[in-house]
């Protein structure tokens, strides 16, 4: 079960890196529910950095 819930997080990583290297034309361009979580988990992103 470890190594399961280490790959997701490993998933999960790399699809926050994915969507924070979107341009905001980008985002902008998708659909609105799809948009929204983008900009969501970006500042989710940047609020763990801070």
């Amino acid at each position: 079960m470890s190594q399961v819930l280490s790959r997701r997080l490993a998933e999960a990583e790399e699809l926050l890196k994915e969507v924070n290297s979107w341009s905001e034309e980008e985002i902008k361009d998708l659909p609105k529910l799809y948009r929204e979580r983008a900009r969501e988990y970006r500042g989710l992103l940047q609020h763990g950095e801070d």
